[in-house]
């Protein structure tokens, strides 16, 4: 009896919260809620996709080959100018999208996860080091930025920048003494439009203080002087700037800190905020929630441990054939 591929392969990709305080377009952190995906091999066609959403988060997502996911499944193969195997796709959305913590980023990471798994199935030598698919995540997400994919690909915090080209990312353990304390308000925030309110050019002043608060961010979370962090999340370079699409940000933002955490910022483009504190999490959000209700402002919460694994696939019961013309093949995922 020999071993062959399972029929079907299951992704799990954590949520991020990427521009971590001072740290934009640098800095992310991966988060343990998922969104989930299952390929199924079949299908009609390669190029029509059959996609089921799960979720009512989900509810807004293409269901056509324009799906990120799938158009981040296909790159993998054409990278290895190999066909495209006809697939049924189902998604469960647990990630609000548009929101700031990384829910495109677990589309594109979760589709060349489950591509490469694929590839690894058919012919070991055809898959790449979890790594290495940094590159195409960066490729295929819409702004070809690496803070949310790369946490959402590897895990932990992360840092990120580009050398001569190349993506750099290092990895390293985020505290387990600190938690995650997140206010999504009702409306989502537009990451293109945010961006086109940020200056072309910053100040001198600005970029230090940014510079010196990311060098204060990583010491404090290094060491545990978790008493600095309200002062090193603090940002010049893209907050303040996307501050005219939610006003009421710097009051809730105050409302955290003076129930508790040690700082709170942004999370991403918007219009999640993120706050840190090793205690009194409930306190810390009812106070976001009720301070944003004052405002007018509705949303959901949440508290979160970081996620330390990143990316994820879902191991699979092996399935056994007497067929002799089968290749023996690994049964089980990583």
């Amino acid at each position: 009896m020999v071993l062959v591929p399972p029929t079907s392969i299951t992704v799990m990709t954590p949520a991020t919260s990427a521009n971590l305080g001072p740290g934009y377009d640098s800095l992310g952190l991966a988060l343990q809620l998922y969104n989930r995906f299952t390929v199924e091999i079949g299908g009609r066609d390669p190029y029509t996709p059959q996609i089921e959403v799960q979720g009512e988060l989900g509810a807004g997502l293409s269901t056509g080959p324009d799906n990120l996911f799938f158009r981040s499944f296909a790159l993998l193969f054409e990278r290895r100018q190999l066909p495209l195997p006809a697939v049924k796709i189902q998604m469960t959305i647990a990630i609000p999208p548009g929101c700031g913590l990384g829910s495109s980023a677990t589309a594109v990471v979760g589709g060349l996860m489950a591509a490469n798994e694929l590839l690894r199935l058919q012919d070991p030598g055809l898959a790449y080091a979890k790594e290495d698919l940094l590159g195409p995540a960066v490729e295929a997400e819409a702004g070809n930025h690496p803070d949310n994919v790369a946490p959402a690909l590897l895990g932990g915090l992360v840092a990120t920048t580009t050398v001569d080209g190349e993506i750099r990312a290092v990895k390293t353990h985020f505290p387990d003494a600190l938690k995650a304390v997140i206010f999504t308000p009702s409306f989502p925030m537009d990451t293109v439009a945010g961006r086109k309110l940020l200056p072309a050019a910053y100040s001198k002043a600005d970029v230090t203080f940014n510079t010196g608060r990311v060098a204060l961010l990583l010491a404090a979370l290094q060491t545990g002087h978790y008493e600095v962090i309200g002062e090193a999340m603090q940002d010049r370079l893209h907050q303040p700037y996307r501050q005219a699409l939610f006003p009421e940000m710097p009051a809730i933002i105050d409302a955290a800190i003076a129930a508790g955490a040690y700082g709170a910022s942004l999370s991403g483009g918007g219009s999640s905020l993120i706050a840190l504190a090793d205690a009194n999490f409930h306190t810390i959000l009812q106070s976001m929630q009720e301070t944003a209700r004052s405002l007018g402002i509705d949303g959901r919460g949440m508290i979160l441990s970081a996620d330390q694994q990143g990316a994820r696939v879902i191991t699979p019961h092996k399935r056994v054939r007497k067929n002799k013309s089968y290749h023996r093949m690994p049964g089980t995922l990583v």
